[in-house]
């Protein structure tokens, strides 16, 4: 069954998330019925395609407020029906149905599916397509595919998209970020992950969603779908769309979840007991688990969700209060957020026009979150070391810790949290309107205007007792900072949709102008007084009057994109299908020659099924072929580099006075132009057995020629050592496969199952020149190992440029290969960058995800597992910690077993890397929703538990096999890393 997807969103509304996709919603309209017949009741049946009863169906009165609900039998009753009122049955997840009542007694309604419906829409850049009209390899998820007890939108999504790559920047840190990357590395130095745009607000902060008010995601894989953003969309797109307002009356959700952590893995270091029997250090008496010390007992966490939704068809609004408590596994770690989000819908004159609002404002508190002062996932790494016989508390010192003074590397970790504080604010402003008119039938025109708003305030504070204070001699240290960016946006579309015979055309050309600015300042001083007030008198420190105290200001240069843009989508016997877009982009950053780009895209599509040889092949619904190419740009770099900058540079002195120079900030580069990535694409979708089975498959390919990269050159004549240039370029390639299959779908039972998977590989080509290299990623002492990483034309990015391991000699030292393939002795000579080799891939070979859920009357379960398959970890825990050579410092306990025989100096060589494939258990989820005459006057009641990170099945020997692989350092388990914890999470759901 065709149905108009606008009058679809407006007739339904989510009642509250669940796996059965049971909810309730209302509908009403403008046009009331003033209707003279004597009303009646009218009672009936509301059944899905196969007859089975639906609980939860909305069946209400077109135009009114009279409404109600299908029983657990699917039955209804509703009273005060005048004839010839239209009656609306609607439900979440199938197509809404609109009956004219004509005197009947009883009616039965059987509801169609709309998971497999083609005509569903989809949104895309600057609109939306129908699925079955669509040509490019787009992803949707909506919010009941999200996974249970992900607080983040993007986490929630893990796994889900075949190509995205969703990392948490540290763990379960309740202030870590999140990384994303889409089909593999996407840049050398410019911006590498996706544009994010939030209700057509591009580059909107993901901080400003939370998943409960998510219609759907949309992700833009290939160049052909992605090529209408231009510029920001080498790395693809992500549409985040929030939920409108719904027409009827007020609803009220309710979401309550709580949240408790253990550690599931962590160090295993040598006991005091062992610790003074290896003779590591002397025994100071004490019996102190250092990891314990610096970690938090089962943290407690919870957030709570308020959602309003109702309203007129002329005015109607959407709006959602939430408040998160969480409490990190790290002794300081914290956060506390507060926010909101209203989304309103007005329409006038008989609907010529409409105004669609959206703001949304968020607040945080982000307490012991890593910064440039101080790395909090540092006292994890001190804990692995410090001598366990040793206490973190002394209650002779004033502070009351054992403050351990005068080394680096070595120093007490609760001290070292306790005596400062790091407390960041952020404030996040996202908010747009869209005056829409619809001129015509097929014709409408749209004109946007929204802003984001952003800032950030530091306040830091180290203790007059701090271990730093102590050694420099000086009472306490105080630092604030505040950043402000604010972005503008304006955009105007028209957009033109037809039907006529056998052919659709869907249409949109427009124009967008979006500006960057930014700006901050930060003051610190040292040597207070007092040490209480900490840094909210900053003025009173001594360094100030010394002249020794910091200041610093700063302002970004004000960026500037325009572009004119288009997309015709045409469609003929719903058979043979193009779509072609196109976007002409400017950018402030470049000199005024290289300022503009042009980005086409292409792609068709062809509906094979409707083919008469395979029309009458009744296990086929729908079997597509798609093909694209298209191309984007890349301008994600300093907006510096193409102008000539003066910044303070040297002071001098002249007749006993100090003067300030100013010079050239950077090398400039005028000719430096667009990054641009070109990308191919082919692809399936397939839906068969009476579409219980369904899936896609899609092959790219993508080069990024005119690399933006920092080289060195020659001083002089140039300035500076380093100047901004486009240099080279890479190339992606991969395949990526979704496969969905109803397995059981029986009347009191139902089991769906789905598979992801996804496989990349990034090379770099050239850089500048042949021979041109760039190491990255070194490693720290002692032992001056080197770094782990080059760039080199020609190697996959994710590998590893270390030395081969050759083996141990009898006596226990180590043994390399030279570059000729010979081991040697590394005491008979020193091993040379030369003899470094390319070793193993921390990139999978393979990613899965396998999703299962269950249906049993009132109850519902999910099994989320994620695996990867065929990557290399590089365990610098075991590199530096597992080695018996080592005194006044612990170590992991395999260095007395496993490595109780080696000798020397750890060296960075393949020994460290272990094979990282894994199967994980990363979510179970239970839910059960109670009957309705149970829980009156409730609409709706479900409860559920989640747990998250259960287990993790590998030979993995370090902590976590699932590290960073996203950007060009992937594959390294660092010494400071957060712990792995498991998640355990209550949650209520009410509907009122």
């Amino acid at each position: 069954m065709k149905v108009n997807i606008n009058t679809f969103k407006v007739a339904t509304k989510l009642l509250l998330f669940s796996t059965n996709l049971y909810a309730v919603t209302a509908l009403a309209s403008s046009s009331t019925h003033h209707v003279k017949e004597a009303q009646s009741v009218l009672s009936g049946t509301v059944t899905d395609q196969d007859g089975a009863p639906l609980v939860g169906a909305t069946i209400s009165i077109k135009g009114s407020s009279n409404s109600t609900s299908s029983d657990q039998n699917g039955r209804f009753k509703l009273a005060n029906v005048p004839t010839n009122a239209t009656v609306v049955v609607s439900m979440i997840g199938y197509v809404s149905k609109e009956i004219r009542y004509t005197g009947e007694s009883t009616l039965t309604v059987k509801m169609e599916s709309s998971t497999q419906d083609l005509e569903e829409a989809v949104v895309v850049g600057y609109g939306s397509i129908n699925k079955k009209d669509m040509t490019s390899a787009v992803s949707t998820i909506k919010q009941k595919d999200m996974i249970a007890g992900a607080t983040s939108p993007l986490l929630a999504i893990q796994g889900k998209v075949s190509g995205l790559s969703v990392i948490s920047t540290n763990g379960t840190d309740p202030n870590a970020g999140v990384s994303l990357q889409l089909r593999g590395v996407n840049s050398v130095n410019a911006s590498q992950g996706p544009l994010v745009v939030i209700d057509g607000v591009p580059g909107g902060d993901i901080n400003s969603v939370v998943k409960e008010d998510i219609e759907s995601i949309n992700i833009l894989k290939d160049a052909s779908a992605a090529a209408i953003y231009g510029t920001r969309a080498s790395g693809g797109v992500i549409l985040i769309t929030t939920k409108r307002p719904q027409i009827g009356k007020a609803q009220v959700n309710f979401t309550s979840e709580y949240f408790v952590e253990t550690i599931r893995k962590r160090p295993e270091v040598l006991s005091a007991e062992k610790f003074v029997e290896y003779g590591l250090g002397e025994d100071l008496g004490h019996r102190t688990d250092w990891y314990d010390e610096v970690t938090n007992n089962n943290p407690f966490s919870h957030r709570q969700v308020v959602n309003i939704n109702g309203g007129s068809e002329n005015a109607n609004v959407y709006a959602t209060f939430t408040k998160r408590d969480a409490t990190g596994m790290a002794i300081t770690s914290k956060r506390n957020e507060i926010g909101g989000r209203i989304n309103t819908s007005f329409k006038f004159f008989d609907g010529f026009a409409e105004l669609n609002s959206n703001v949304s404002y968020n607040e945080a508190k982000a307490y012991g979150a890593n910064g440039d002062i101080f790395n909090n996932n540092d006292i994890f790494n001190m804990a692995m070391v410090l001598n366990p016989t040793e206490t973190p508390y002394n209650a002779a010192d004033v502070s009351g810790y054992n403050v351990l003074v005068g080394g680096y590397e070595y120093w007490n970790p609760v001290a070292e949290a306790r005596l400062r504080s790091d407390e960041k604010q952020y404030k996040y402003l996202l908010a747009n309107s869209t005056l829409k008119l619809n001129l015509t039938e097929h014709l409408t025109t749209s004109a946007t205007i929204g802003i984001k708003n952003n800032t950030e305030h530091g306040n830091y504070y180290r203790s007059a007792q701090h271990r730093i204070s102590r050694q420099d001699g000086v009472d306490g240290y105080a630092q604030q900072y505040y950043n402000k960016s604010n972005d503008r946006i304006f955009e105007w579309t028209v957009n033109y949709n037809n039907r006529w015979d056998n052919h659709t055309i869907n249409a949109v050309a427009g124009y967008s102008y979006q500006d960057f600015n930014g700006q901050g300042f930060s003051a610190s001083n040292s040597d207070f007084p007092v040490d209480g007030i900490r840094e909210n008198d900053m003025g009173t420190g001594s360094y100030l009057v010394e002249g020794r105290a910091g200041i610093g200001s700063w302002k970004n240069p004000w960026v500037k994109l325009a572009a004119f843009f288009g997309r015709v989508n045409y469609s003929y016997l719903d058979r043979y299908i193009v779509t072609a877009t196109a976007r002409y982009e400017g950018s402030s950053k470049f000199a005024p020659e290289n300022r503009w780009g042009f980005f086409p895209g292409i792609s068709a599509a062809w509906r094979v099924s409707q083919e008469s040889f395979l029309k009458d092949v009744s296990f086929v619904n729908d079997l597509k072929l798609r093909g694209g190419y298209g191309e984007t740009g890349n301008e994600g770099f300093d907006a510096k580099v193409a102008s000539r900058m003066y910044s303070a540079d040297t002071w001098f002195l002249q007749d006993g006075n100090w003067f300030r120079t100013y010079g050239v900030m950077h090398n400039q580069n005028p000719d430096i132009k667009w990054e641009v990535k070109k990308e191919y694409n082919l692809g399936l979708d397939f839906s068969i057995l009476s579409n219980r089975l369904s899936g896609r498959f899609d092959v790219y390919k993508r080069k990024i020629d005119d690399l933006i990269y920092d080289i060195s050159v020659s001083q002089p004549p140039a300035i500076h050592d380093k100047t901004t240039m486009n240099v080279g370029s890479m190339q992606n390639t991969g395949y990526e496969f979704e496969l969905n299959f109803k397995a059981v779908d029986k009347e009191n039972f139902t089991y769906t199952t789905g598979i992801v998977a996804s496989h990349n590989n990034s090379r770099l080509n050239s850089l500048w020149g042949s021979q041109t290299f760039s190491d990255r990623k070194g490693f720290p002492a002692p032992g001056s190992p080197g770094s782990a990483v080059r760039l080199y034309p020609g190697e996959d990015i994710g590998r590893f440029f270390i030395w081969k391991f050759a083996g141990f000699t009898d006596d226990g030292y180590w043994k390399l290969y030279d570059q000729d393939g010979n081991a040697f002795d590394v005491r008979d000579r020193s091993k040379t960058v030369g003899d470094k080799a390319f070793v193993g891939n921390a990139i999978p070979k393979l990613q899965l995800s396998w999703n299962n859920q269950f249906t049993y009357k009132n109850w519902d379960a999910s099994i989320y597992m994620r695996s990867w398959i065929g990557h290399d970890v590089f365990n610098m825990i075991n590199m530096y910690y597992s080695l018996p050579n080592v005194k006044g410092q612990n170590v992991l306990e395999e260095a007395f077993e496993k490595h109780k025989d080696i000798k020397g100096e750890k060296e960075l060589s393949d020994y460290w890397l272990e094979k990282g494939t894994f199967l994980k258990v990363d979510a179970f989820n239970i839910g059960y929703a109670f009957k309705q005459n149970w829980i009156k006057p409730l609409k709706s009641l479900r409860v559920y538990a989640t747990a998250r990170d259960l287990f993790v099945f590998t030979k993995y020997t370090g902590l976590d096999p699932e590290v960073n692989i996203n950007g060009l350092e992937p594959g390294f388990e660092e010494r400071n890393v957060y712990p792995k914890t498991r998640t355990f999470m209550m949650g209520l759901q009410v509907n009122f």
